[in-house]
């Protein structure tokens, strides 16, 4: 018995570090806000932990199946149009982690059907906790009204410490799919999946995040 609750608290550890060390929601379309225009996000996102299924445990006396676990946290995020096809972004959440970054659209423009961005993100945890991630992501999407609005965006994270330095991090692999609803205010849902590994680990560990929320104009028009 004392075994299974050292072996369940520290595999809850493990999911509790893995669900606040990145950032991992979307809702954000490969449109630009323009310049001199500012917009809020809002939501509340599940974190999924790893699948403790899939992770082998040498002891005989353990036979119980470790379920997932999902943290919710909220997150609230802000732009600006530094330039008509440049925004920079800061978002932080209620799992401590802060991004902040910058988008620049290469394809299409505020009124386009499609448009196409390709972003670069810094992220801490905590601040002072010493660990960094890198974001790099790519945001398609797909607008048949000002009313609707399909976004794809695939990411990679690259996760460290800044004691040890930038080798041997972590390598997260996935992406984001959702959609928006609304005209000047628009409301959605996000849905991301991660495969998250390094060189040292023979397999992959799979997170997923669901989240619902808002965003918000600052502009008149």
């Amino acid at each position: 018995m004392k075994k299974s609750l050292l072996y369940f608290s520290g595999l809850f550890a493990v999911a509790v570090l893995f669900s606040n060390c990145a950032s991992l929601t979307g809702f954000q379309d490969g449109r630009t806000v323009g310049k001199d225009r500012a917009d809020l996000t809002a939501s509340l996102n599940f974190s999924q932990s790893p699948d403790f299924n899939d992770w082998e445990d040498q002891n005989d006396s353990i036979t119980t199946d470790i379920p997932n676990f999902y943290f919710p946290n909220i997150e609230f995020g802000g732009r600006y149009g530094v330039a008509e096809n440049v925004d920079i972004n800061m978002k932080i959440n209620s799992n401590l982690n802060l991004n902040v970054g910058a988008k620049v659209q290469v394809f299409g423009d505020r009124e386009s059907q499609t448009a196409l961005a390709i972003g670069l993100e810094v992220g801490t945890f905590g601040l002072v906790s010493g660990l960094w991630n890198v974001q790099i992501p790519v945001n398609f999407s797909v607008h048949p009204s000002e009313k609707f609005t399909w976004y794809l965006s695939p990411r990679f994270i690259y996760q460290f410490t800044a004691y040890t330095g930038a080798e041997n991090g972590l390598n997260y692999f996935g992406g984001n799919t959702g959609l928006f609803f609304g005209n000047r205010h628009k409301f959605g849902i996000d849905v991301g999946y991660y495969n998250v590994g390094n060189s040292d680990t023979d397999g992959n560990i799979g997170l997923l995040q669901v989240g619902i929320g808002g965003r918000f104009s600052l502009n008149r028009d």
